[in-house]
């Protein structure tokens, strides 16, 4: 069944913070850049990674803005993200991204309590239906939104949201993530590097460049080893992924939000990226950043090469 996104390599661009919490615009444009340049297509803002839980109307307008006169006139696709609380706050700031250019978003559920699935259907009809010309991927990350959809769901939805393109389905289940990529379904699902390998011997799936992206070639090398199910390769790669994340957990043992993670990792190819986090959300120390990159350097040499 064709698909309504093509199978892609799906990145996040991440927010310097300057140290009174304004954007660092240039260092901004620097890491979206240095995605465009190591071959991703496919950019996205504001998700977990890119600490769209924590900003205002103001950061939105001005991050978006940038974002996407960033990425104009080039062959990448901008995808702005929206989290709120508020399904109508939600609305405005896709609004706001629409006039500035936007046609594709990353969308999750309002997570002061889980939806049931009459209010699944409502939100996706309340959401999609207003913008009808545009593309949207549902970040599936039921720990944060209280309700995580499966294959069955999305089947359901892909009949009546024709403009519900994309899924990130960060659930790792084995079974969950061989019945999603069989689903009779024109919905192109994005796995982690965890559970992308396994996805490509069961249909067309994409990959998010997630602790990965530390190293791109390493990156690249899974991504098209899963698209022609080079068993030998996928295993070999996401054994070093494992050590990468072990060596993480091993030299960083603060209690952390996801996006300090993913700007440790940015750290490994812009070394001048900031690692604090909007408030009140915390941030690993310049000790843990100095022994987990001593570390990756030591465990995974050729991740440095």
């Amino acid at each position: 069944m064709e698909k309504r996104y093509p199978r892609m390599a799906l990145g996040a661009a991440l927010l310097p913070w300057h140290e009174d919490f304004t954007l660092d615009e240039p260092l901004f444009r620097k890491g979206i850049k240095t995605l465009v340049t190591n071959g991703l297509k496919y950019i996205y803002t504001f998700g977990t990674a890119g600490e769209g839980y924590g900003i205002d109307e103001k950061i939105f307008t001005k991050v978006t803005a940038a974002f996407a006169d960033e990425l104009k006139g080039t062959d990448v696709v901008p995808i702005t993200g929206v989290i709120s609380l508020s399904m109508s706050e939600m609305i405005h700031r896709l609004e706001i991204a629409y006039n500035l250019g936007i046609r594709d978003f990353q969308i999750s559920f309002p997570s002061w309590g889980p939806l049931t699935d009459e209010e699944v259907r409502i939100f996706f009809h309340d959401v999609c239906d207003r913008f009808p010309d545009c593309r949207f991927m549902h970040y599936n990350n039921g720990g944060r939104s209280k309700k995580l959809l499966k294959a069955k769901d999305y089947i359901r939805l892909a009949g009546e949201i024709p403009n519900l393109a994309a899924v990130k389905f960060m659930n790792d289940s084995l079974e969950d993530v061989i019945n999603v990529v069989r689903a009779e379904t024109p919905i192109q699902f994005v796995l982690s590097e965890y559970g992308y390998g396994l996805g490509c011997f069961y249909g067309e799936c994409s990959m998010l460049f997630s602790s990965i992206v530390t190293h791109f070639p390493t990156a690249w090398k899974l991504y098209e080893a899963g698209i022609r199910q080079d068993i030998p390769t996928i295993v070999k790669l996401e054994q070093e992924v494992a050590l990468s994340q072990e060596i993480l957990f091993d030299t960083c043992k603060t209690p952390v939000i996801n996006a300090a993670y993913d700007k440790l990792y940015v750290k490994s190819f812009i070394p001048e990226f900031p690692m604090r986090l909007y408030p009140p959300y915390q941030t690993f120390s310049e000790e843990q950043v100095s022994d987990y990159m001593r570390e990756m350097r030591r465990r995974l040499p050729q991740w440095f090469e």
